[in-house]
């Protein structure tokens, strides 16, 4: 079997709970057999820290990551990565989604997935 990268938004009151709402979200799109190439065959996240990507496009950055096959998210079956996004990024998320004036957190999960 292959893999491939993916990026995916989560949101929720903490990096557990958006975890856990992007990989439902995921699962509930591409369906429940694996191999679909998205957060939905990750288990766990790995968060990179902030002193690492602070005034960095999240994007990008994480782009970086993948492609310099850091060990953190490098495994298709370890765990994703996950930055938290704030600034301007998190509030075009929050006006997209619906969600301006709710207590959340916004992150950023990335990685190679099964597929």
């Amino acid at each position: 079997m292959g893999a491939t990268t993916f990026f995916t938004y989560g949101y929720g009151k903490d990096a557990k709970e958006a975890f856990r709402r992007a990989v439902e979200e995921a699962a509930w799109e591409r369906g429940h057999g694996g191999y679909t190439g998205t957060i939905a065959e990750k288990s766990s996240y790995i968060s990179i820290p902030a002193s690492e990507h602070k005034g960095k496009n999240k994007m990008k950055y994480a782009q970086t990551l993948i492609d310099k096959e850091d060990s953190r998210v490098s495994d298709k079956w370890g765990p994703a990565g996950a930055i938290r996004l704030t600034g301007e990024l998190e509030k075009k998320i929050r006006k997209r989604k619906g969600l301006q004036g709710k207590k959340l957190k916004f992150y950023l999960f990335f990685g190679w997935a099964s597929e």
